[in-house]
């Protein structure tokens, strides 16, 4: 993840919170322990919605669960809920509202963290030419995925990982090679066999 996508998942994560807070802040219950929302808060509900996905996603690309084991008292029947995902049923689930919070608060947390990291890292050039040495290795799988392959599969896979590493191996030799040109030292094949056999 690079420091910029990094920055705007922050920055989305909190705003979700922020009307997260806000909407349950104007809710209350009546004497059936239902929640009701206030007029003011009831427009939020549309906007949490829409952020909703990619929240979600967000607390996944680091790593972090927001689904918590689940048992329904009366049926015994157990799985999991996503507390993002069902955040206007938790009240249905006896799920306070703070739990899914508790999820959000830590994933903040982790960008947080991630964000000093990346912004350390994006004056390093060895950061940068790792990334790109790490994108000409995906590039001929990535070639593969717009054919229509399952890229992310072929990747992984005991063959996709010796492609990996041939073509790393490739990559690293050019530029060791192109480097000890500009040195002005010999790089002919000759030259390197009886620098080998020394």
């Amino acid at each position: 993840m690079l420091y910029w996508e990094c920055k705007r998942r922050l920055a989305e994560l909190r705003t979700f919170r922020e009307l997260v807070r806000t909407y349950f802040a104007g809710t209350g219950f009546d004497t059936r322990g239902r929640r009701h929302a206030s007029e003011s808060v009831i427009p939020l509900r549309s906007e949490i919605n829409k952020m909703i996905p990619e929240t979600v996603r967000s607390c996944y690309r680091v790593g972090q669960s927001v689904s918590l084991s689940y048992i329904d008292p009366s049926s015994g029947v157990s799985g999991h809920i996503n507390t993002i995902e069902n955040i206007f049923s938790l009240d249905r689930f006896r799920i306070p509202v703070s739990k899914m919070i508790d999820y959000l608060d830590r994933t903040i947390g982790i960008y947080e963290r991630e964000l000093v990291k990346l912004q350390r890292a994006s004056w390093n050039p060895f950061y940068w030419l790792k990334l790109g040495f790490l994108w000409a290795l995906g590039f001929p799988f990535r070639i593969l995925g717009a054919a229509g392959f399952n890229a992310r599969a072929l990747e992984e896979s005991l063959g996709g990982k010796i492609v990996k590493a041939v073509v790393g191996f490739v990559v690293f030799l050019a530029a060791l090679l192109q480097v000890l040109s500009l040195l002005g030292l010999p790089t002919g094949w000759k030259d390197l066999a009886r620098f080998v056999h020394k």
